[in-house]
């Protein structure tokens, strides 16, 4: 009963610390990813107050855990991608982010590639899996600093679909691993079935999911989340028992889901206006939905990132790895210096703005989510690249702790707008607030 009760009371405790760092991140511009990795290795390897070692419970959790974060997290991803605010700035957004994460990419996968003596596969993996910022983090702090709204919609934007590449690169890749192909034109045939194979399902699973909620409305009002969630979770286990990747199927399905299903399709000036598409119509729905998603999502996180601070192995991080994790986020910062001149139109007018909004751009390096779901990918499919995890972990780390200072920097110390950012920190939460 002891045992019982412990996980209770740190089930509890995670979540009220969890908000409370959501709070700090609204007044401080602390990352939420980094505090909630630190709680996880203080519990786990550090003081081994929860077993996490080898054969623990904990481990063999592992991919029942990650598979159920995963579904969550990447759902509501793709429920919450607003494609109408970027019609400004979409096509120099997108070659900004293609160009940025591909360089990120590639300049990590090489240098890992010559320092750790990793196969060409293995280093391609970490590169693209480190290649973008964050969805969590990115989003979350948009919503509170000053900034253009163009600019802030161009990096929202950069987060969420780089996770795009962020998945399906490393996934691919992994895949390969598993299933050794040496014929280039077999590559390809595998690549083109896992892609188009996992969108063809998440399309067709929210098609006739919004059908299904559209059709029998009356009776699925009240339990529309719930019975959504378990569509997801459903369309998960389809995918991966049809070796095709559940990750990118649940994004795809709650792209679709929203985009299709939150429209108003009698609006003339909808794409989705012909009378087809009225059969899918959920408008009232997927506000509901999405208002639950948030709250899910927040504990979701919030346990995601501690227990993947359990997991860490603190015996294998060298003095070698510490050093390769700085080089690497420094590069990343210089990469997106190099690349600024690609979106510097939408912050370079306003010269009272302009030396915060270029440090939000240089120091916007904060990884989070997508890494580490490669990273547990990679766990539970029994793939053991020395070193690997360990260096996803710390570039997510450092990544962090370097965005959070460059923030800080930016807008509480010398960039010269600390005496609006509390105003505008309170704003933002209250903005937040209306939208729930």
């Amino acid at each position: 009963m002891l045992e019982v009760a412990l996980v209770f009371i740190f089930f509890a405790a995670v979540a009220f610390l969890g908000f409370i760092i959501n709070a700090l991140f609204y007044k401080f511009k602390v990352s939420k990813v980094l505090p909630l990795m630190l709680i996880g290795i203080l519990v786990g390897p550090l003081f081994h107050f929860i077993n996490t070692g080898p054969g623990s419970l904990a481990s063999l959790l592992t991919p029942y855990i990650a598979a159920i974060a995963i579904a969550f997290i990447l759902f509501d991803v793709g429920l919450n991608m607003e494609a109408g605010k970027l019609r400004s700035v979409f096509a120099r957004a997108t070659l900004f982010t293609i160009a940025l994460e591909t360089a990120t990419g590639i300049g990590a996968a090489v240098f890992a590639y010559y320092i750790f003596g990793w196969t060409l596969l293995e280093a391609f993996i970490f590169g693209f899996a480190v290649a973008g910022p964050s969805s969590i983090v990115v989003p979350s702090l948009m919503s509170v600093v000053r900034a253009k709204v163009d600019l802030k919609t161009v990096l929202t934007y950069e987060s969420v679909a780089s996770d795009l590449l962020q998945l399906i690169v490393p996934l691919i890749l992994i895949g390969l691993i598993l299933n050794p192909i040496t014929n280039l034109s077999e590559v390809a045939y595998f690549t083109f079935t896992v892609i188009f194979g996992s969108i063809l399902l998440a399309v067709a699973s929210a098609l006739f999911w919004l059908y299904i909620m559209n059709r029998y409305r009356q009776q699925s009002r009240l339990y529309s989340w719930m019975l959504t969630v378990t569509m997801i979770v459903a369309t998960y286990g389809i995918a991966e028992a049809l070796d095709l990747e559940g990750a990118i199927t649940v994004f795809v399905f709650g792209l679709a889901f929203a985009t299709i299903g939150g429209v108003d399709h009698t609006d003339k000036g909808s794409m989705l206006n012909a009378n087809v598409f009225k059969k899918f119509a959920l408008l009232g729905g997927v506000k509901h939905i999405k208002n639950y998603q948030r709250e899910i999502v927040f504990v979701t996180n919030t346990f995601f990132f501690v227990y993947i601070g359990m997991l860490l192995n603190l015996s294998g991080i060298t003095l070698y790895l510490l050093l390769a994790a700085i080089a690497i986020t420094a590069g990343m910062v210089l990469l997106r210096f190099a690349f600024s001149p690609m979106v510097r139109k939408y912050y370079d007018s306003d010269l009272p703005l302009k030396k915060a909004e270029s440090l939000l751009v240089y120091f916007d390096v904060a990884r989070g989510i997508s890494p580490i779901i490669i990273a547990v990918v990679l766990i539970t499919d029994g793939i053991n690249i020395p070193g690997l995890l360990t260096m996803i972990f710390l570039v997510v780390l450092f990544t962090n702790i370097v965005s959070t200072i460059g923030i800080w920097i930016a807008y509480m110390g010398g960039g010269g707008l600390g005496d609006t950012m509390g105003a505008t920190a309170q704003k933002g939460q209250e903005r937040l607030a209306a939208k729930g």
